[in-house]
């Protein structure tokens, strides 16, 4: 009767459903590209392969609570457990308004809980200068843009030279949605007008730091920029631990408190809330309270000098 057509409806498959009506009616409108580009990999890697030819009436809470099992026993990471969990729950919640299933299944089974945030493990200006001396100048260039602006990697590498004021930096945020103004310290200014003029003036619409043939990036690109060449430059100039290049957020933000800017600055101009800053950034606050304060741009330029000076750097550029 009146259920027949549900029922039938329902014996898709995930993989079908998502193809033919959560993607093209659902994600494509109403998701940024960068969200559908992880939303595509979490699930071209993580569902597709175990659960995507299940149909959607088969999806049970104890089949999602297997699925868990499924990723401890690979051992994929929490935080990526959390990020499939969270696609397959949003994925199945359109089947729910479409009517093809009764409920969520995935609503009702318990998540793999938030691992603890990391402490921010800041790079002193030297350590930065330490990795920039040993790139290109473009590469050393977008370092200084994630060090010194304390710019989000898609933040960096969306932007353009429109964005760019003598001394501002207009920033489009992806992740919060909002727009932001960053005061550019004089030695980033600096950086970014040498390598504009070695690109030959490009126009206003052009990306300060375009892929091979001025085309976007993509997240494979910003995946081998990382694993090519930051984190070798970052290995050879001494840098342990966390070896991402989100880590140099953390740089930036610590220089505007060794400065001795305000909390509600400092958040500002990162694109932070003051509360998140205030909690994420309580042990470096500690560290600075009774350390004199430097200037900013004064620190970078004492950290360039002394990098060129570093005897490793002067053997490296003479082929020792």
């Amino acid at each position: 009767g009146p259920l027949a057509a549900g029922v039938l409806q329902s014996r898709l498959t995930l993989a079908q459903f998502v193809r033919e009506e959560w993607w093209p009616r659902y994600a494509v409108p109403n998701l940024k590209p960068s969200t559908r580009r992880r939303y595509l990999e979490v699930w071209g890697t993580h569902l597709l392969p175990r659960i995507g030819d299940y149909q959607l009436r088969e999806i049970t809470p104890a089949l999602v609570e297997d699925l868990c099992s499924q990723f401890r026993a690979a051992a994929v990471g929490v935080q990526t457990q959390r990020k499939a969990l969270m696609l397959l729950q949003g994925i199945l919640r359109r089947a729910v308004v479409r009517g093809l299933i009764p409920a969520n299944p995935v609503s009702v089974v318990d998540k793999p809980r938030q691992p603890p945030t990391r402490r921010p493990q800041p790079l002193e200006p030297l350590k930065v200068e330490s990795i920039r001396i040993r790139l290109r100048q473009r590469d050393a260039t977008l370092v200084s843009m994630l060090a010194y602006a304390g710019l989000r990697p898609d933040e960096a590498t969306s932007a353009r030279w429109a964005d760019l004021g003598e001394r501002i930096l207009h920033v489009h945020a992806g992740k919060t949605e909002r727009a932001r103004v960053v005061e550019l310290l004089a030695p980033l200014a600096q950086d970014l007008a040498e390598w504009r003029l070695a690109m030959g003036r490009p126009s206003a619409d052009t990306l300060i730091f375009p892929r091979d043939g001025g085309r976007e990036w993509q997240l494979h690109d910003w995946q081998n920029w990382r694993r090519r060449i930051y984190q070798p430059g970052a290995a050879a100039a001494g840098v342990t631990g966390d070896m991402r290049p989100y880590r140099l957020r953390s740089s930036f933000v610590s220089l505007l408190l060794w400065e001795g800017r305000s909390l509600t600055y400092a958040a500002d101009q990162a694109g932070h809330s003051v509360a998140t800053l205030a909690g994420h950034y309580a042990g470096v606050m500690r560290e600075l309270e009774d350390q004199p304060r430097t200037p900013a741009a004064e620190a970078i330029r004492n950290a360039r000098e002394a990098a060129r000076r570093a005897p490793d750097v002067r053997q490296a550029r003479a082929g020792v």
